[in-house]
């Protein structure tokens, strides 16, 4: 089935509820505030089925007071049903409803020229023309027809159904991820969590697992209707209800339903910015900032260039490039515009200008490039579908269009030709420091964090190109080494190193990053002195030289002579090794066949 998503705006008793019921036979006013003040306070939702087409409505508020409602569901809407009483013609919130789905992205819009029973032809003509005229003075926004209507009039609703019935969905790319706004939490008698809202991207099964954006809690989608119906699974363009697994107490409206790892919150965002009406916007006005269903206030700072801002809100929010956005000061409408970068980026104002006129026009090539340049270690990619709305694949086509950036494509990470440099220079101060050094990019990355192996070794075989390195296996050594006389040596290192530490050897990894040793390479030298008894292993980290174990045995059988028993406290009291070292050795000690341990106290077995 095709699924539409259609919002309904327009000014206070123009009739949109009305008109909805005489499509779908349903009063969307269900809510006994509703009832009793004869408005529409909340999102309500109904919808009607033709030939396998299901249109969804979401009839908002026209109420002046309740605009952020009517903010909350133009997020999701596939197009617009834009209602204007004949008799009254456009009004103040017919305008500012209009600006909310302008500045929301919701550029095609059908107008129901309502009450048309109570207009002659003239005035039918005159409101045509000036509804005609206030899109002409914003070429985004298509006008898909103005069509008279009247609940009173039968063939005027068919109609209308009919158009509705025949919009296609809006362009929606596909997403890998899930992504949905509660917009409502209900906890009915015997179900448990029940929320409502529009899925805006990807696709969803029954029993499957959410997270919880704010709480960064997992959830279990228990059950899913749509519009009433049990279903299987739900998709971009449903209004969509969900049964959870988890307290209705801990929802709230605009949380963000979404897949796992695809969504970071951020309390700062960067913004392309519209100023709406005649108040104008100040420098550090305090606002009140929706995008979808969620509403967190915050404060606006703008940029020096106008058409730009930075958004200090209070809490964190987890939104996408493009998102649509408004800001409200005092209920009004006096901003709003599109999300550029949500994913906070510290630069300086002057490169972050330059940034977000790169990214308002969508020139992902500069933006990178100018991203790199901010990013001495590396820029990540795999954020992709947040930071930029586009996939891994195209990411990365625009990280090889940077000259002389390295593109590490496992790792999802661009470095910049500095980061190549700086890793060069490292390795070369290790190798200078220890001629003798094995090393691997896995052994290199354990020292320098932030690179990863990938870049590693491309430096590593650049190195070797320019006949600083030699390459055996995974392993790089210096090209002045004799690679054989270094392997017959490094057993002998590892030894002497063993043996000058006595009783309480280093790690093997420490005794590595000593040596610069590759761990693969390290742990060969270590077993093989293991197989010749040259070393024991005590325990998981813990090797000690055959001549020290014989000489900690013989020191913990004097003990026991002397004092009948040997525990963790008199041994370290004679030998002064931590409690790690001493359980390490007794342990050992219970292997022979002469000593029992009674309560964590050995003894002498006497037969």
């Amino acid at each position: 089935m095709r699924d539409i998503i259609i919002g309904t705006a327009g000014h206070v008793d123009h009739g949109k509820t009305a008109l909805i019921e005489a499509m779908t036979g349903y009063n969307g006013d269900e809510m006994a505030e509703e009832k009793e003040r004869g408005i529409t306070i909340d999102l309500s939702f109904s919808n009607m089925e033709q030939e396998g087409v299901n249109v969804a409505f979401i009839d908002v508020p026209g109420h002046e007071k309740l605009i952020k409602n009517m903010i909350s569901g133009a997020f999701g809407f596939d197009a617009a049903l834009l209602v204007i009483a004949v008799d009254d013609g456009i009004m103040p919130q017919t305008l500012e409803h209009f600006n909310v789905l302008r500045i929301a992205g919701v550029h095609r819009v059908v107008v129901a020229l309502n009450k048309s029973d109570l207009a002659d032809a003239d005035l039918l003509d005159r409101r045509t023309q000036e509804i005609e005229a206030l899109f002409a003075e914003h070429p985004t926004m298509e006008l898909l027809s103005i069509l008279p209507t009247s609940i009173h009039r039968p063939e005027t609703i068919a109609a209308l159904k009919e158009t509705l019935f025949s919009l296609p969905p809006r362009q929606t790319p596909d997403a890998p991820f899930f992504r949905y706004y509660i917009d409502r939490v209900f906890s009915p008698r015997g179900v448990g969590t029940v929320v409502t809202g529009t899925v805006l991207a990807g696709t969803v099964t029954k029993g499957a697992k959410l997270n919880v954006a704010e709480l960064n809690k997992p959830v279990t989608i228990r059950n899913i209707q749509v519009h009433g119906r049990d279903q299987e699974s739900a998709h971009t363009h449903q209004r969509v209800a969900f049964n959870l697994d988890l307290s209705h107490q801990k929802l709230s409206k605009g949380f963000l339903l979404c897949s796992r790892g695809y969504f970071r919150g951020f309390a700062t965002l960067d913004v392309a910015l519209e100023t709406i009406g005649e108040a104008g916007l100040t420098h550090g006005a305090d606002v009140l900032f929706i995008s979808g269903a969620k509403r967190v206030e915050g404060t606006v700072l703008l940029y020096p260039e106008s058409g730009y801002a930075a958004l200090k809100l209070r809490e964190k929010v987890f939104t996408q490039f493009g998102d649509p956005f408004v800001l409200l000061a005092s209920g009004r409408l006096i901003a709003g515009g599109a999300i550029l970068i949500p994913i906070s980026e510290p630069m300086r104002k002057r490169q972050k200008l330059t940034l977000l006129r790169a990214l308002k026009v969508r020139d992902f090539a500069q933006s990178f490039a100018l991203l790199l340049a901010n990013h001495r270690r590396g820029f990540g990619l795999i954020s992709s579908h947040q930071h930029f709305g586009i996939d891994h694949a195209a990411a990365l086509t625009y990280a090889r269009s940077i000259e002389g950036a390295f593109v590490d494509e496992a790792g999802l990470v661009v470095y910049p030709l500095k980061a190549l440099t700086t890793i060069h220079d490292a390795i070369h101060a290790i190798y200078e420091h220890n001629p003798r050094a094995f090393l691997s990019p896995a052994s290199v990355i354990l020292r320098i964090t932030w690179a990863s192996e990938a870049l590693v070794g491309e430096v590593m075989r650049r190195m070797v190109a320019e006949g600083y390195l030699k390459q055996t296996g995974s392993i790089y050594l210096r090209a002045d080494q004799d690679e054989k006389e270094l392997i017959h040596t490094l057993e002998e290192r590892i030894l002497a190193i063993l043996d000058d530490e006595g009783l309480t050897p280093e790690a093997p990894y420490n005794l590595y990053d000593r040596l610069d040793l590759d761990r693969t390479q390290g742990d060969q030298a270590l077993k093989s002195l293991t197989r010749r008894k040259k070393v024991i292993r005590l325990a998981h980290n813990l090797f000690v030289t055959e001549t020290h174990l014989t000489r900690a045995l013989a020191t913990m059988r004097e003990i026991i002579t002397a004092q009948g028993y040997i525990d963790i406290r008199t041994f370290k009291a004679t030998t002064s090794m931590s409690r790690k070292y001493c359980i390490a050795y007794l342990e050992y000690l219970d292997a022979s066949d002469t000593i029992v341990n009674e309560g964590n106290r050995r003894r002498f077995r006497y037969t």
